[in-house]
């Protein structure tokens, strides 16, 4: 699994998705923007042409030689995207500690604090459990699942921005004590841990059942 995992890091995805992270991360410093969008930009390019490439390097043909189980081949590929998806957290975890030592924390939309970053966990969660076990349908053809994923998440960033916004009782609870926030970030990882389990399992037994 390592060696697959290795061949997806080195070879099949470009070095640019794993700078890109670092790139985006930047635009935590930017003051009283929606930043949600910083981790958006990962579904709106780095999804789409990861597994756009894919398809131009031939990449499923070769893999299909390997000496590998069809379960191995999913596991690999969705363990990569989640490395991917754990440095654009990391980043902008990082960035945004730094925001609020220069900016402080108040911010016109979803201020960026322990619970922001709970719900953001959830929104990678949301393209992941849409868009992986529809993908792995067939492992090839990524158009429709990128776009349902794009949208859910789109629509879950709009909701959680606007709240943020409209109800005091969304900023009494997301914005409010560091108690509650705490409370917020560990449920949001209990959420994210076990549907992206879900999502691998299901993504397994897609693919296991389409060729």
């Amino acid at each position: 699994m390592m060696n697959l995992i290795y061949k997806e890091v080195k070879l099949s995805i470009s070095l640019l998705f794993f700078i890109l992270p670092f790139l985006l991360g930047l635009l935590m410093f930017l003051p009283n923007w929606i930043f949600t969008f910083v981790f958006m930009y990962f579904f709106w390019i780095s999804a789409p042409q990861i597994y756009s490439a894919y398809i131009a390097q031939q990449d499923f043909s070769f893999s299909m030689m390997l000496p590998i189980s069809k379960k191995e081949y999913v596991k690999s590929k969705i363990y990569a995207l989640y490395i991917i998806e754990c440095l654009h957290l990391f980043f902008g975890f990082l960035f945004g500690i730094i925001h609020n030592l220069i900016y402080g924390q108040s911010n016109l939309f979803f201020d960026v604090n322990i619970a922001f970053f709970g719900m953001i966990l959830v929104l990678f969660t949301v393209f992941n459990i849409l868009f992986l076990p529809l993908y792995f349908r067939s492992g090839y053809f990524f158009g429709k699942p990128v776009i349902y994923g794009i949208a859910a998440t789109m629509i879950f960033g709009f909701i959680i921005e606007w709240s943020a916004i409209k109800y005091q009782w969304f900023r009494d609870i997301f914005e409010g004590p560091l108690l509650t926030q705490v409370i917020v970030a560990v449920v949001s990882i209990v959420i994210t841990i076990i549907a992206n389990v879900i999502a691998l399992k299901k993504s397994v037994t897609n693919y296991e059942s389409s060729l």
